[in-house]
């Protein structure tokens, strides 16, 4: 699928609003994924990070401080479909798949 300007504002406007107003002090506090499969992966730092996608969807987000995040379906955050965004700890309804997450 070709990335068109319209896909390209959505997505910068995702990881703009992911990592604006953080101090570089909260953009590295831990957020903790929680997939279908029960496993926990522990994401540090800002930026786009990858995730252990052959763990299943994602079922929740935990964080002690509400920290900014958005999770994208695939495993670059660049070109890819954000499925979810917000602040702070969420659980989810339904899995979600996702490949990446940015925290901010």
């Amino acid at each position: 699928m070709p990335i068109r300007p319209a896909n390209l504002a959505t997505m910068s406007a995702t990881i703009a609003g992911a990592l604006a107003g953080m101090s570089g002090r909260d953009r590295t506090r831990p957020v903790t994924v929680t997939f279908e499969s029960g496993h926990r992966q522990v994401v540090e730092g800002g930026g786009c990070r990858v995730l252990d996608s052959d763990q299943g969807g994602v079922v929740a987000i935990e964080t002690e401080s509400p920290t900014k995040f958005a999770l994208y379906a695939g495993n670059s955050c660049q070109g890819a479909r954000a499925v979810a965004s917000g602040s702070g700890s969420v659980t989810f309804g339904d899995p979600l798949l996702a490949g990446a997450i940015v925290l901010g």
